[in-house]
């Protein structure tokens, strides 16, 4: 599974900007992001003023539109 289906499956609250994914940190976040992308940047939302990871490349749904598949996370 990519990052992004792991963080889906898990019920992350989960947002995008172009083919960047950005993930709430709390538990199963920090868990999945260690294990698959430990580089992921921490940010605070202006919006709502949580913790967010950004995941460079991991929008799925981005590569699909574009008939493409997602970069695998050892390729970036």
């Amino acid at each position: 599974m990519t990052i992004y289906e792991q963080l889906k499956a898990a019920g992350v609250p989960l947002d995008h900007h172009e083919s960047d994914l950005y993930a709430r940190v709390e538990p199963k976040s920090r868990m999945i992001v260690a294990a698959n992308c430990p580089s992921a940047k921490v940010f605070r939302s202006q919006i709502d003023g949580e913790l967010w990871y950004d995941i460079p490349f991991a929008y799925d749904p981005w590569w699909a539109e574009r008939g493409l598949k997602s970069i695998p996370l050892n390729n970036r």
